[in-house]
């Protein structure tokens, strides 16, 4: 009786532990961690994983590539900028 029982879940187990992994769900992630398929991009100037549109509303600039993409490419002027105080 107990080998009904018992043989099923050993199958079960040998096939769960031997199975092969399974690409994330939302895709692979960039270099920075960030998953480009779920919007995100990396961004230099917030150190973090940022989606476009919510950083343009945030920020109240216009919701394009170029606009996103300047304010998140920091430059050697805006560090200098940035240490003066200014």
């Amino acid at each position: 009786m107990r080998t009904k029982f018992i043989t099923p879940l050993l199958c079960l187990g040998i096939t769960a532990c031997s199975a092969t992994p399974v690409d994330p769900i939302g895709g692979a992630r960039d270099p920075n961690g960030c998953l480009p398929a779920a919007g995100y991009l990396w961004c230099e100037r917030t150190q973090s994983c940022e989606r476009s549109w919510e950083l343009a509303d945030a920020l109240h600039i216009e919701h394009t590539e170029e606009e996103v993409k300047s304010y998140c490419e920091i430059i050697d002027s805006d560090l200098l900028l940035d240490d003066e105080g200014d």
